[in-house]
């Protein structure tokens, strides 16, 4: 994860990244990728989405649908691979 100013952050793990994306708590603004060709994608307000990982890695996270959590999954790899 790399932080930047105070308005996102940008995580690179997909898993992590489709959680987020399917919340419904914060918002996926945009992504970047990196001359090695992996993505980061940028999510923001930047405080909820460090709660939302923090409860992630710690088994205490909201829960989301499953067909929520795929079609996010779906729509970050077709982000990726899609060249959007």
């Amino acid at each position: 994860m790399e932080r930047h100013d105070n308005t996102y952050l940008e995580v690179k793990d997909i898993a992590i990244s489709s959680y987020l994306y399917a919340s419904n708590e914060v918002q996926l603004i945009g992504k970047r990728r990196l001359p090695s060709g992996e993505v980061l994608f940028q999510f923001s307000p930047k405080t909820t989405v460090e709660q939302l990982i923090h409860l992630y890695w710690t088994l205490k996270a909201p829960t989301v649908q499953p067909k929520q959590l795929f079609n996010a999954l779906r729509d970050l790899k077709d982000m990726i691979f899609g060249g959007q």
